[in-house]
């Protein structure tokens, strides 16, 4: 049951990834805008670190919305998400 929620998790993000490296090319954001390193970073200090994390900030420079839904599928506290993903859209 823990594996398939683990699985469940991991396919949520790599889909979620998918569609932002298709859609990526028709947003066009400035570098000012784009700063999910930022988000990666305050993640990282509050003790989230990992490729799963940078693919949801990644894409909370898309979209803000699906940034906080992918941490919370991470299990990451909902006022964490919040910060990390307005970092990644400002």
């Amino acid at each position: 049951m823990r594996n398939r929620q683990k699985l469940a998790k991991r396919l949520a993000v790599v889909s979620a990834a998918t569609l932002a490296m298709a859609g990526a090319s028709l947003i066009a954001a400035s570098p000012a805008q784009a700063t999910p390193g930022d988000c990666s970073a305050y993640l990282a200090a509050q003790g989230f670190g990992g490729v799963e994390f940078s693919l949801a900030c990644t894409l909370g420079d898309i979209s803000y919305t699906v940034c906080v839904t992918q941490l919370g599928l991470l299990s990451v506290p909902p006022l964490t998400a919040d910060v990390a993903c307005r970092l990644a859209a400002v």
